[in-house]
Parts: structure tokens; sequence; C-alpha cells
């Protein structure tokens, strides 16, 4: 049974080790591109008097919305990663 397992993981490490860094370097390309964008609408969001979800959300939309325009196709996974961040850097500036 050990045996089994181990082949299994070693299946994962081998392709983890194929894909890993294409993903990565997807992942960072995208991020980097939509982190300016993502930090103009989350700023923009900042003084209006709703909760934070609501923001979060409304800024989904609006990073979604810009990207399409600018040609971008970003999965939504990666928007709210990117919003994410964006919401950390701007708290971290306050």
């Amino acid at each position: 049974m050990k045996t089994f397992f181990a082949k299994l993981l070693g299946i994962g490490a081998a392709v983890w080790s194929l894909y890993g860094p294409i993903l990565r370097n997807l992942f960072v390309d995208g991020t980097s591109v939509l982190l300016p964008l993502a930090l103009d609408v989350v700023r923009s969001l900042v003084p209006l008097e709703i909760s934070g979800a609501a923001k979060r959300e409304a800024a989904v939309a609006q990073l979604t919305a810009e990207a399409k325009r600018q040609g971008i196709n970003a999965a939504e996974s990666l928007i709210r990663f990117t919003i994410e961040s964006a919401v950390q850097r701007v708290k971290a500036h306050d």
C-alpha cells in the first residue's frame, strides 16, 4: 500500500514539476497586468458607504469589465486574487 501512495505522489510531483512553472508564470504575468487596474478600482470604491463585501463584489465586476475592455481574458479567481492584493496594498498605504 505504501508503494502505491509513493507512486501516486510521484506522479503528482512529476506533473507539478512540468506544469508548475507554466502556471506560476501565467499567474504572475496576469497579476502584474491587472494589479494597476485593480488599484484604481479599489481606490475609487474606498469612499463609498457600503460594506467591504459589497465593495469587493463591485470591484470584481468593475475589474472584469475593464479587463475585457482592454482585451484581457482573466479567470474570476485571478480577478478576485488581484482585488485582494490591491485591497491589502491600499490598506497598507493608508
